[in-house]
């Protein structure tokens, strides 16, 4: 068992819809985001929380391997049915990174966001997302938002961007792992809620507050090859704006940031 155990059934009690349980945790998985996307399909309803203490086969973006030491980080994943089509479902990964931001933010932890899914305690990465999406020509069918927080330790990511940071290096921060899940949970559901209400400027508004990439020079592996230029924060469909040495600007809907100034 983890020296800081999660209690499933005291988290759920803390949370409010959309994002309002039942929680499942479990020692050991393969992924919580495998696991709870099979249960999507099976018609499991939204709000449902899967986490563990440890992943066998945990993911990042573009086939990454999530490495964590076990009962050493916050493992979960959530599952929603946002009501909309999926070209209003371009933002999950923003509404997520800024609820999950504002939830450790609770706990004294002041992070900022890489575009689009690295959460950063100064220029080392505290945190992943991984959204996954399921739809059909007109309505998103499910959203799968996967989160990995390092909390006691700090474990190398194969082919990171950035150094690794955990919870603990923050002085003060001693928050028990079940209510920093419960802390970022909540911040997470009030975004959410938002989202699905009509919100988009507030999300953008507070994304722009904790943007790590705004105003410096950024390289970018887009589909089509690389972007090099300077963050210029995001467009309202939270696409990266990157204005180019020439003075142009390129929106970019995908891709991965591969360097940036100053970064260690």
């Amino acid at each position: 068992m983890a020296a800081d155990p999660v209690d499933p059934a005291a988290v759920a009690a803390r949370l409010t819809a959309p994002v309002a349980g039942p929680v499942l945790w479990a020692n050991e998985v393969t992924s919580t985001n495998d696991l709870l996307a099979a249960r999507a399909r099976r018609g499991a309803p939204e709000g449902v929380v899967m986490g563990a203490d440890h992943q066998t086969a945990g993911r990042g973006r573009r086939g990454r391997v999530w490495e964590d030491g076990a009962g050493q980080a916050l493992l979960f994943s959530v599952l929603l049915r946002p009501p909309m089509p999926p070209a209003g479902a371009g933002l999950l990964p923003i509404v997520a990174a800024v609820g999950a931001a504002e939830g450790l933010a609770a706990h004294g932890v002041p992070v900022r966001i890489g575009w689009p899914n690295d959460l950063l305690l100064g220029d080392r990465k505290l945190a992943g997302i991984l959204c996954e999406i399921a739809a059909g020509p007109d309505r998103v069918d499910w959203a799968v938002i996967g989160i990995g927080i390092n909390v006691a330790a700090a474990p190398r990511l194969t082919g990171g961007r950035w150094r690794p940071a955990a919870v603990a290096d923050v002085a003060g921060a001693g928050a028990s792992r079940g209510d920093l899940l419960v802390a970022v949970l909540t911040a997470l559901s009030a975004r959410v809620a938002a989202w699905y209400a009509g919100d988009t400027t507030g999300v953008l508004a507070a994304f722009a507050g904790m943007d790590a990439l705004a105003g410096r020079p950024v390289t970018v592996g887009a589909p089509d090859g690389e972007v090099t230029g300077t963050g210029a924060g995001l467009a309202e469909d939270g696409a990266l704006r990157v204005v180019l040495p020439d003075g142009s600007e390129r929106r970019l809907t995908g891709g991965e940031v591969t360097g940036v100034d100053g970064a260690a």
